[in-house]
């Protein structure tokens, strides 16, 4: 049993594999707590009865060190509230925070840029964790990928991801993987069965940076953006559920980048257009810089099903005058949709094959034979 961070730096210090540490119930402010060990636990006395307030930050590293139980709550400036790592030499694998919170710990000034979650190292883990009520700039949880280029191998799972207001800037994404400057970055995060809601802090609920990520049956609900695959290549969204629930804005899958597969998901109710339809693939520019639009290249879109959406799929969507790389060697097969499909850029090369679409307002939009001689196969069906 432990009372501060002092006491815990120390048990940490003395400690055997297989040994449990446990934080003493009760306010702890301003406490850095840092644990480097292998093989250990801690967890609080009362899950939900240790909380952080203040300046409070915890850094685990080391092999294997499960954290629970605690709670972070009350205004605080400071970045990485929960670090996987205690130094930028000692990071944490296979590392665990599980069953923890951070609720309403922002700044004074939402200017200020803070991160709640960064995971560093290699095969760690959160989960059964419940964040909410970021208003700040920064993202909620990001994954750094090292600029050796390594991979990391995070899971994300089973977490709830309470309401973040709408902010009106750029930087206020729930979870990134990755970043422009590792973009290129195999991770092989895993991001699965998490609960999103009301995140509304800008048009990426989720922001994908690197390469080779899977995005599994998560549940979107009334949250005003999408998962967008915003850099990075051969990333996996399967099994995932959208419900808009008729709230503004509230969208789908954004598509750029090379090989991505978007399986077996799920739209209802999306009010979102352009950007923010149920799904979208964006135009391209040529020579794109890092953090530009890097065109669409052999998508994969199958056995998606969209009902009630205001646009349930967007192809060659044009953010600016220099995008205009259309998407290319794409395969959309099998989907279904209640509401519009548009083809914004004629020179898309689409193959479509077995979808169940409604009939086009072809004042609206070419036949596909027009826009793209692979376009047989193309089932517009009520």
């Amino acid at each position: 049993m432990v009372a501060n961070a002092a006491e815990l730096a120390r048990a940490a210090a003395d400690s055997r594999p297989g040994d449990v540490i446990v934080l003493r119930d009760g306010e702890w402010r301003d406490a850095a707590l840092a644990v480097h060990g292998e093989d250990l636990t801690v967890r609080a006395e009362t899950p939900g009865k240790v909380v952080l307030s203040g300046r409070s930050t915890l850094s685990i590293s080391g092999a294997r060190v499960e954290v629970s139980g605690v709670l972070f709550e009350g205004a605080s400036t400071e970045s990485d509230l929960i670090r996987f790592r205690t130094s930028t030499s000692r990071q944490a694998v296979e590392c665990r925070v599980t069953d923890c919170a951070i609720v309403d710990s922002n700044p004074v000034d939402t200017a200020t840029n803070t991160k709640w979650v960064s995971l560093y190292g290699a095969r760690n883990q959160v989960d059964h964790c419940y964040f909410a009520g970021k208003k700040n700039l920064g993202t909620t949880l990001v994954v750094w990928l090292p600029a050796s280029g390594e991979s990391n191998y995070h899971w994300i799972h089973h977490n709830h991801f309470g309401p973040r207001p709408f902010l009106g800037v750029n930087g206020a994404e729930t979870i990134r993987v990755g970043d422009s400057a590792t973009q290129t970055t195999r991770s092989y995060t895993l991001v699965e069965s998490n609960y999103f809601d009301q995140c509304d802090g800008e048009v990426e609920i989720i922001s994908n940076k690197s390469c080779e990520n899977v995005y599994r049956g998560n549940s979107f609900e009334n949250c005003a953006g999408t998962l967008t695959l915003r850099h990075g290549d051969r990333c996996l969204v399967t099994g995932n559920h959208f419900f808009g629930q008729g709230k503004r804005n509230t969208g789908g899958v954004r598509v750029i980048g090379e090989d991505h597969r978007v399986l077996g998901n799920y739209f209802e109710g999306l009010r979102g257009t352009g950007t923010r339809a149920a799904l979208c693939l964006m135009n391209g520019i040529p020579d794109s810089p890092p953090a530009g639009y890097f065109q669409v290249k052999r998508a994969l879109i199958g056995y998606n099903t969209m009902v009630d959406c205001t646009e349930a799929l967007v192809v060659g969507y044009s953010s600016g005058a220099d995008v205009i790389l259309p998407p290319v060697e794409c395969l959309i097969a099998g989907n279904a949709a209640t509401s519009e499909v548009r083809v914004l850029d004629e020179k898309a090369q689409v193959r479509w094959q077995a979808n169940r679409f409604p009939a086009p307002d072809l004042q609206a939009l070419a036949q596909p034979a027009r826009m793209n001689a692979k376009n047989t196969g193309c089932s517009w069906r009520s």
